[in-house]
């Protein structure tokens, strides 16, 4: 900002102003104070963290590694993802309120205490033990603690707002009812896997949606959704992702969900286990598997 100042200073503004001659008029030199202000309020304000499609294992590795307490990976006015460690000094409970929250351990095991949710009748605490490869759902207004075991835990956190009078779902094409326990172990989700050849469903919610997506031989329909942005848990085989451009031969037999036969100009990405892809709102994608199967946890976010 000084060097930008300092250019503004000479006597000649040159070409970047247009200008040949040196700044004694008044109008001219109230129109570089504002213009100079005008970027000096710009290059204050924060850019948004945002994914581009994808953070691979690798590069989150890389993040927890230079990570703080809370790192936030992705944020949009009603969601967003979030890198967190702890180690065995922290542990403060927390609650967020108009936010549910599920988490995805990556690395290490923590004990979870979970007071019943504001609003909620009263009760007892619940200590739920977390390790790789699990998920936790921490429901809005849910005071709870992450207590390490062993000094280092690591997970992803999306945290979505629930519905509400100014927050409002958005339709589309979801999975049928079925609701999450607090604790979605990696046991049982390997065995989904391993044994099923069909989607299934983990969790319904006005606000988010999550079930087990499984291609066994060949890819899913080039498709977008207008409802809903994808997010997802990356878990069995490996695949070429194709995200953006434009679908061929469109067809929509359900308002807000366009399917084709071929997509131009997407964006190609090999993907693979521990990967995390976003996949916005009308955003083009299709998944191409390079593994004899494909298995990953899709979370659908409504409130976008």
């Amino acid at each position: 900002m000084k060097l930008l100042i300092s250019t503004f200073n000479q006597p000649y503004l040159g070409s970047l102003y247009g200008a040949t001659k040196p700044l004694t008029d008044t109008r001219d030199k109230q129109v570089m104070r504002l213009f100079i202000l005008f970027l000096a309020i710009i290059l204050s304000v924060p850019a948004q963290a945002q994914i581009s499609d994808l953070l691979t294992s690798a590069a989150l590795d890389a993040m927890a590694g230079r990570a703080g307490r809370d790192t936030v990976l992705h944020e949009r006015p009603n969601y967003s993802i979030w890198l967190l460690v702890r180690s065995d000094k922290d542990g403060a409970p927390e609650t967020l309120h108009d936010m549910d929250s599920i988490l995805f351990v990556r690395r290490g095991s923590a004990v979870i205490s979970l007071a019943p949710a504001l609003g909620s009748a009263p009760g007892a605490s619940r200590r739920i033990e977390a390790g790789p490869g699990d998920f936790v759902k921490i429901p809005a207004g849910t005071t709870h603690q992450i207590e390490p075991v062993g000094g280092h835990f690591e997970s992803l956190a999306v945290r979505i707002a629930t519905v509400s009078a100014t927050v409002q779902a958005r339709t589309g094409m979801r999975p049928a009812k079925g609701q999450m326990p607090e604790l979605l172990k990696r046991s049982e989700i390997d065995a989904t896997f391993a044994t099923s050849s069909a989607n299934r469903t983990i969790h319904t919610a006005p606000n988010f949606t999550m079930n087990y997506v499984i291609y066994p031989e060949s890819g899913g329909p080039w498709e977008a959704h207008a409802g809903c942005v994808d997010i997802y848990f990356m878990h069995t085989g490996t695949a070429t992702a194709q995200v953006g451009g434009e679908i061929q031969n469109t067809r929509e037999e359900v308002p807000g969900e366009p399917r084709g036969d071929g997509v131009t100009d997407a964006r190609s990405h090999a993907i693979g286990p521990r990967d995390l892809v976003v996949i916005p709102r009308d955003t083009a994608h299709h998944m191409a598997p390079t593994a004899a199967k494909l298995g990953y946890v899709l979370m659908k976010v409504w409130v976008d």
